[in-house]
């Protein structure tokens, strides 16, 4: 049996229902501002101050793991801005 790598689709959605389902209401409530990397397979999840160090954490642990990243207390792990690119861009 030929083994079939989630989407990035896939991994964001079970990543968010994870998150929402076990760890969203306490971890909101102590560690806000701070990321989560959310294992998809194991659901477990490792939290630290930077995206990175949460990926390093969980890693360590389950070198194997597909990882889902949230900011705790925020819609998305990282923003993005098309003003931002389109400015720059043209020198502004």
């Amino acid at each position: 049996m030929t083994y079939m790598a989630p989407t990035a689709r896939e991994i964001v959605d079970r990543g968010t229902s994870i998150y929402e389902k076990k760890y969203r209401a306490e971890y909101e409530g102590k560690w806000r501002g701070r990321f989560a990397a959310i294992d998809i397979d194991s659901e477990k999840a490792y939290v630290a101050d930077y995206p990175e160090e949460a990926l390093t954490i969980a890693k360590a642990t389950e070198p194997h793991g597909i990882y889902y990243i949230v900011r705790i207390g925020s819609s998305a792990a990282f923003r993005s801005s098309r003003l931002t690119t389109h400015a720059i861009r043209r020198g502004i």
